[in-house]
């Protein structure tokens, strides 16, 4: 897949001297897949802070027991 990305003409620049042509798409998708793990795993991390949060857990289940009358 080809992505189209704007990136500062610095940055650009640099990336160009310091990265050959061919090792370039190589070295972004390392990166990408680096940076996602990354969030992913911030993201797991604080969904099961949030799943240990017994005030939350609480809190929650009030929220599902309301009972508006409105049909979905």
């Amino acid at each position: 897949m080809r992505l189209t990305l704007s990136i500062p003409d610095a940055v650009a620049y640099r990336f160009q001297v310091a990265v050959p042509p061919r090792q370039r798409s190589k070295l972004v998708t390392r990166l990408l897949e680096q940076t996602l793990a990354e969030r992913e795993d911030s993201l797991a991390a604080a969904c099961s802070a949030a799943n240990r949060d017994a005030a939350l857990a609480e809190e929650t289940d009030e929220w599902q027991a309301f009972d508006d009358g409105v049909t979905e």
